[in-house]
């Protein structure tokens, strides 16, 4: 791992002067598929909701695996989803809808959301701006915390999330250095953001997740990402569990189908560490 090439080294140090003080709207990002983006949204805003946060969650990623684990059976097939936010400016009072989950509300998303993407950008000016126009004042003031979920692209949608956030956090797949790079280019989206359209946007801090602490490459991971990243990396690391799997399987967090299991421990052990930081 040490012969790592990571671009724009000073960017990196220059990042870890970002920690916020009172982050109230958090993207969960990385320019890299699989990291456990919307597993740690999900499990997170159960174990800060468990904690007595009132929690938004915004599905922001077309695939919408967050908006799977969130929707319950009373919503209906044509409920307002962010897609009419963006296509159609539909207020996001009309789009939040409550959960199976005390003190979480959600805004689904829908896979048609990627057919506007090229549509607005004929005006990316005024459309990386629709994400904060709409949901920022109404999450600030109702909403203790919310949490984004992103798609793995640093896109039109990823960069509104971003505009229309306080901080940002990133996971890292542990052993994987595809991952490691989507990090860099994650807080070099950051930094660019908020030195040109969004100067409260800070890097929290990053996630190192899906550790196999039985495989030599995984440790040798977890420990290279701790010295290089010091203080700017959450302690508590969130280990491959079939738990995880499980929950996934049953569309609900790890907490609701395991809550006496190691990986439910270890996200509560995060919320606690974001608590922390506000």
């Amino acid at each position: 791992m040490a012969g790592l090439n990571y671009r724009n080294a000073k960017w990196l140090i220059e990042a870890s002067k970002l920690t916020g003080e009172s982050p109230l709207i958090i993207s969960i990002i990385n320019h890299k598929g699989g990291v456990g983006k919307s597993c740690i949204t999900t499990n997170l805003a159960h174990a800060l909701a468990n904690r007595g946060r009132k929690i938004l969650v915004i599905d922001c990623d077309p695939q919408c695996n967050t908006s799977s684990i969130f929707t319950p059976e009373s919503v209906v097939a044509d409920q307002k989803t962010l897609y009419d936010v963006y296509a159609d400016n539909v207020p996001v009072t009309e789009c939040i809808y409550k959960t199976t989950y005390d003190n979480i509300d959600a805004i689904r998303n829908s896979p048609d959301i990627t057919h506007l993407e090229i549509d607005l950008y004929q005006d990316a000016k005024n459309s990386y701006q629709i994400l904060r126009n709409n949901i920022r004042k109404h999450a600030v003031e109702n909403y203790d915390i919310t949490l984004i979920d992103n798609n793995p692209s640093l896109g039109l949608f990823t960069i509104n999330s971003l505009i229309a956030s306080d901080c940002a956090i990133i996971p890292i797949e542990s052993g994987c250095r595809y991952s490691l790079d989507g990090f860099v280019a994650a807080l070099e989206a950051i930094g660019s953001i908020a030195a040109r359209v969004n100067a409260e946007l800070r890097f929290l801090k990053a996630v190192i997740n899906k550790v196999d602490s039985r495989t030599s490459i995984s440790r040798a991971s977890v420990d290279h990402i701790q010295r290089k990243f010091a203080d700017k990396v959450f302690s508590t690391i969130i280990n491959t569990d079939t738990k995880i799997k499980e929950a996934v399987a049953f569309k609900m967090t790890v907490l609701r189908h395991s809550p006496k299991s190691i990986a439910s421990n270890k996200f509560r052990a995060l919320a606690n560490e974001v608590i922390g930081l506000l």
